[in-house]
């Protein structure tokens, strides 16, 4: 029998009172509870329904792996280390519609799914209004947001090809019963979605540093990377400089640098997703995919490391450790904490970001302001490399500068493909054919993933909108 996973997911996770982790990373009751609305009856139940939301996030098949894998290992500045490790097929662009992982299409309903019966319990009307329900609620959304973002950068084109006319992925607003069949939405749609989300939210959440979880800033951080994505950068520029001029963040000192990443939490922590102590023994997450005594599965490129090397005295170089032979291409941004190298927040949101996204859209909103982007861009520099001289900000030097900044943080494909670039993969220690995708660019099909097979035949109305040339 053929189960649509979609509509499976929402409707098994609807009726149950909890969900259990076979990953083992989720905190104990109440962290991993997932009730259904019944079940949610005062802001307590609501608490742990919404925590149960941002642990979902955490699954190794999404942001505890894949989606950064894909993302970083697709650009230039990192690689799969050898042939025949974990993340190859995210390297050599080898997905097909039959052996896609299903994961980054699955995980991220699922969580969309908890979203949704939150919301419906907290919009029945049976929970005594208060500013923490409404606080909630304005999390919820901006998850919900976060998760169609996701689905549309992975299944969907990006939005500037075509103003995201090309489809998408599946809007899902409510809980899905047993004849729901969603089908795909344009690009477009996903973003007027997700923006909707946004707005909402931004009206309901806390000011307040509250971390591990959304609040004004970071659905001001995901809006200002929304709209640079979208190529609406006045509004990107206006979201980014309200954070770095309001915000409570501040950049990381030069000084302490290198051992914030062994932190919990950073001075920069706009939006993290927490990894606790318990997720000491799952080796699927990220931090172990990169560590060298680990399955050593992701390694700097020598472009990178050339492009790092740039300035002798740039801090960031700091972060290269040794691989087991002895070459100096592993970037330790995710050295564990308490010893355990699986044990790394995720940087989802974070200020030097925001600052770089200040930057860009500085440039390229409608009347272009090239003091601001000067300003926003040496204060990155600046802070990496204290004597730096001042420069004159320009696009190229803006993408370089994110490149170092941000690497294996799940940005750099995306960052290339949004703006209809394409990425360089050449020399080195590449081990590319001539059947890979050497030069991915958003004009090739395998820049974005296939519908899983299983979800197209289960869901008729996913039939006949498979992505193009798969």
């Amino acid at each position: 029998m053929k189960h649509n996973s979609l509509k499976f997911l929402f409707i098994a996770a609807s009726i149950s009172i909890g969900l259990s982790s076979c990953d083992g990373y989720l905190d104990q009751m109440p962290s991993n509870a997932l009730p259904s609305d019944e079940s949610i009856n005062n802001i307590e139940d609501v608490g742990s329904a919404l925590n149960g939301v941002y642990s979902g996030l955490l699954s190794s098949e999404y942001y505890g792996a894949d989606f950064i894998s894909r993302a970083e290992v697709g650009g230039e500045d990192v690689q799969t280390s050898t042939p025949s490790k974990r993340t190859e097929n995210f390297y050599k662009f080898m997905y097909r519609q039959n052996n896609a992982p299903t994961g980054l299409w699955k995980i991220p309903y699922q969580v969309i799914n908890r979203v949704n019966v939150l919301l419906q319990a907290i919009e029945s009307g049976k929970i005594t209004a208060s500013p923490q329900l409404d606080n909630a609620k304005g999390e919820a959304l901006a998850v919900r947001a976060l998760c169609n973002f996701n689905l549309n950068i992975v299944y969907g084109y990006p939005y500037q090809k075509d103003k995201g006319a090309s489809l998408g992925a599946p809007i899902v607003e409510k809980v899905l019963t047993a004849n729901d069949m969603p089908a795909r939405n344009t690009v477009a749609e996903g973003y007027e979605a997700i923006e909707k989300d946004l707005t909402t939210a931004l009206g309901l959440v806390s000011d307040k540093v509250n971390d591990g979880h959304f609040n004004k800033w970071a659905v001001l951080g995901l809006q200002a990377r929304v709209y640079l994505y979208k190529g609406n950068y006045d509004a990107a520029f206006n979201c980014a400089e309200t954070i770095i001029k309001e915000s409570p963040y501040k950049l990381i000192q030069n000084a302490d640098y290198l051992a914030a990443w062994s932190n919990e939490y950073t001075s920069e922590s706009i939006l993290d997703l927490h990894v606790s102590d318990l997720s000491s023994g799952n080796r699927e997450l990220f931090g172990y995919l990169v560590d060298p005594k680990g399955y050593a599965a992701i390694a700097a490129t020598d472009a990178f490391i050339e492009l790092l090397n740039e300035y002798p005295n740039d801090v960031r170089l700091g972060l290269l450790k040794e691989d087991v032979a002895g070459v100096k291409c592993i970037i330790n941004k995710y050295p564990g904490r308490n010893g355990a190298s699986t044990v790394n927040n995720i940087r989802v949101i974070r200020l030097s970001d925001i600052y770089l996204i200040a930057a860009e859209a500085a440039l390229r909103k409608s009347s272009p302001d090239q003091a601001k982007a000067n300003s926003y861009l040496n204060k990155i520099i600046k802070r990496a490399i204290p004597t730096a001289s001042d420069v004159v900000a320009t696009l190229p030097m803006i993408d370089r500068e994110r490149r170092k900044e941000l690497v294996l943080e799940g940005h750099r494909l995306n960052d290339i493909l949004r703006v209809g670039g394409t990425v360089t993969r050449e020399g080195g220690r590449h081990f590319l054919n001539n059947t890979d995708l050497i030069s991915p660019n958003w004009n090739d099909y395998r820049c974005v993933m296939p519908i899983p097979q299983a979800e197209i035949d289960a869901n008729v109305n996913l039939q006949g909108q498979q992505n193009p040339e798969y």
